[in-house]
């Protein structure tokens, strides 16, 4: 019984090492400042990825304004963890509140692959034209 016990805390130990030992890897792993810059095709994929959550927005608008569309400008600040920091429309055609707010708050929950902390935050302007198919 005694030998049991002992072999099972034995065991313990050792997991628990490794455990350790895994967890500070991991964390060394994040911390990692030699990631390389954020290339367009991957903030590409990542909008490609939640088109349709924006569109959404669009269609919500339209619903209570059939004559919305246009163009506006969105502009991401995103930081060197991936998440968005900041979100505004420095350029708005269409001036619907509604789809402003909507499409802020999905672009805010956004998350872009990890870049160093060297490059710090990156900032870049979105392009967005809502119209209908049979609008053009």
């Amino acid at each position: 019984m005694k030998q049991t016990l002992l072999v099972v805390i034995a065991l313990l130990l050792c997991s628990l090492t490794t455990f350790a030992q895994n967890r500070r890897e991991m964390v060394q792993a994040r911390n990692d400042d030699n990631l390389p810059p954020r290339k367009l095709s991957q903030i590409d994929s990542v909008i490609v990825k939640h088109q349709l959550a924006l569109e959404e927005c669009y269609r919500e608008a339209k619903n209570y304004d059939p004559s919305v569309r246009g163009k506006l400008v969105v502009r991401l600040s995103v930081t060197p963890d991936g998440r968005v920091k900041n979100v505004s429309i420095p350029r708005d055609d269409i001036a619907n509140t509604s789809l402003d707010s909507c499409l802020t708050r999905k672009l805010r929950r956004l998350h872009f692959t990890r870049t160093s902390s060297k490059e710090g935050d990156q900032t870049f302007d979105l392009p967005l034209n809502f119209s209908d198919a049979d609008d053009e």
